[in-house]
């Protein structure tokens, strides 16, 4: 096994066993700086050409808009994307799944994503992420897209596990979070200063 293959692994693990531990976890480093910059400037162009969309509350048969819950906009990443840093995200995503679905029998069949764009005062309340009239979200991943990211610029994740204490997490650039769709709530706190980003995804069986 090459270096990289065994990084790649040990990460993966990490995440497991984070789960197993705490019902969440997150590491830093997940892709390669050039390709978390890739990813930023995607979005910064997504942005510039008004791609981005406001988000709704529930699936595609039940969706509504309520911007006292959420104001984030989106943008959806198609599975045959030919970007080739979005190929990159994909691929190890990919990867992961088949790790997840080896060692710990998940069953996981597809998985969704879209980049969020959260400016200024932007927040998305307490929430799970399985949908009432949809149980197919097992496990939800987010990548963070925020370069230089101080405490002082807010924009928290809180994760609130059940019988333990909240955990609130930086958004910081190459860090992502790894919880169970359908046990874990949590919530995305305003940022102060600048606007907040990234890539969220869910596994579905």
């Amino acid at each position: 096994m090459s270096e990289q293959d065994q990084h790649e692994l040990n990460q993966f693990e990490a995440l497991i066993q984070g789960l197993l531990d705490q019902k969440y976890a997150y590491i830093n480093d997940f892709l390669p700086a050039e390709i978390i910059q890739g990813l930023v400037d995607n979005l910064s162009n997504l942005c510039t050409s008004d791609a981005m969309k406001w988000a709704g509350i529930g699936n595609k048969m039940v969706l509504k808009y309520d911007k006292l819950v959420r104001n984030d906009r989106v943008h959806w990443i198609e599975d045959d994307t030919t970007d080739p840093f979005e190929k990159v995200y994909m691929e190890k995503i990919n990867r992961f799944i088949q790790y997840l679905n080896t060692t710990c029998y998940t069953s996981i069949k597809t998985y969704e994503s879209h980049y969020a764009n959260y400016e200024v005062g932007s927040f998305y309340k307490k929430h799970i992420d399985q949908f009432k009239t949809e149980k197919g979200r097992k496990f939800s991943i987010i990548l963070y897209l925020n370069q230089d990211w101080k405490e002082e610029d807010g924009g928290r994740i809180g994760l609130y596990p059940k019988g333990a204490d909240p955990v609130y997490v930086l958004p910081t650039a190459g860090r992502i979070v790894f919880f169970r769709s359908d046990e874990l709530e949590h919530e995305v706190f305003p940022s102060h200063t600048r606007e907040r980003n990234s890539i969220a995804g869910w596994m579905k069986n």
